[in-house]
């Protein structure tokens, strides 16, 4: 019998806490406990055998955050249930979701289900957009059917098998890059929304009052391009136009048991 449920998740423009929120509404476990891992590492006093666990990532370039990994830190799964659910732009999850399950294992978490939803890319622009909006209404309800669908599996199997994923191993090598990082235009109004919004703490007012990016420490994720009342947070690379032109067609969300 389950007793609580753990939704941990890393999200820095709110696709994945939508996803995480949903299944868990889909579970309906009285008690859960919401673990969220953005802006800092959040401890959980313990994962037993009534409790289950779930996991949800943005994707970045094929991979789970860097930043997610190290927050977990040294969790231990004491053989406890966990699912494992990546989100993505609406290209490709690559060998993300592989990669999530193999991490959680080592941490001594049995994955019992896993899952691909989509969400609104980090570099959709309203001239380009891609994948906007999501998750939506149809995403929302297919990740509470999830969450419907684990707890249905949990109660009615008795010994979990190894769970297949879609993914390689060893995964997509993740390329160095010249350091970018979203910069503010001169209508910049320093109110300081995008300073609030790092996940990586890399944006900070300057010693003028002007808001600064510190490039190497920059994921990326251009929450604080989303979060800027009055669009003066801008990220200009040409990926966005590839992914506009490839990668449009609506994508639906994948359940893996």
């Amino acid at each position: 019998m389950i007793e609580q449920v753990n939704l941990i998740y890393y999200s820095p423009t709110g696709t994945s806490r939508n996803i995480a929120h949903a299944i868990g509404d889909g579970l309906k476990i009285n008690s859960t406990v919401d673990v969220d891992m953005t802006f800092n590492t959040k401890e959980i006093e313990s994962f037993g055998s009534k409790t289950l666990t779930v996991f949800v990532t943005p994707v970045y370039a094929g991979r789970v955050p860097r930043t997610f990994l190290e927050r977990l830190g040294d969790i231990e799964g004491n053989n406890s249930l966990c699912a494992v659910v990546v989100v993505y732009g609406n290209r490709h999850y690559d060998d993300a979701l592989l990669e999530l399950k193999n991490e959680v294992i080592q941490k001594g978490f049995v994955p019992v289900a896993g899952a691909a939803f989509i969400g609104e890319h980090s570099y959709s622009r309203k001239d380009m957009p891609v994948a906007a909006g999501r998750p939506d209404m149809y995403d929302l309800g297919m990740a509470e059917h999830f969450g419907k669908e684990v707890i249905d599996k949990v109660y009615s199997v008795n010994v979990m098998g190894d769970l297949n994923v879609p993914g390689n191993f060893p995964y997509k090598e993740i390329k160095p890059q010249e350091p970018v990082a979203p910069q503010s235009t001169e209508d910049c109004s320093s109110c300081g929304e995008c300073v609030a919004s790092c996940p990586t703490h890399a944006i900070y007012l300057d010693s003028c009052g002007k808001i600064s990016t510190i490039v190497d420490k920059c994921t990326k994720c251009c929450a604080c391009v989303k979060v800027c009342p009055i669009d003066s947070r801008v990220f200009n690379t040409p990926f966005t136009k590839y992914l506009f032109e490839n990668f449009s067609e609506r994508k639906l969300p994948e359940f893996y048991f």
